[in-house]
């Protein structure tokens, strides 16, 4: 079984609904929800070809794989901080050594402790 699925696990093939959905991946078979397109190709060039159309914001949901592959065309960034220690984790980017700077913008904080800031490209 492909890692990651546990949407599909459980039945959910279209977690982000009324949105259009692309699932970047060589291992799962072809989607059978309309909403959910399986993008086997370069993530960097789908973001381009995304970025040149009409419409609304791109919101990556994904591993520090597919933010380290998208990071050139990365506008903006929304990092949630929750007060909790969790031990291992997933990078937020994982690949090669790319320093790139941020600024922050504006940021919330909660009653229960968790933030949520955002940063956008200098």
């Amino acid at each position: 079984m492909p890692v990651g699925t546990p949407a599909l696990d459980e039945g959910i093939t279209s977690p982000y609904s009324p949105l259009r959905q692309y699932v970047l991946s060589t291992t799962l078979p072809d989607s059978t929800d309309p909403e959910v397109e399986i993008v086997r190709g370069e993530p960097l060039e789908l973001v381009r070809r995304l970025k040149k159309e009409e419409g609304m914001d791109i919101y990556l949901a994904g591993g520090g794989r597919l933010a380290a592959a998208v990071l050139p065309e990365i506008d903006e960034l929304i990092i949630k901080h929750y007060p909790v220690v969790a031990g291992t984790g997933v990078p937020a980017f994982s690949g090669e050594f790319r320093p790139t700077l941020f600024i922050p913008t504006t940021s919330e904080t909660f009653s229960n402790g968790a933030r949520v800031t955002w940063y956008a490209r200098t």
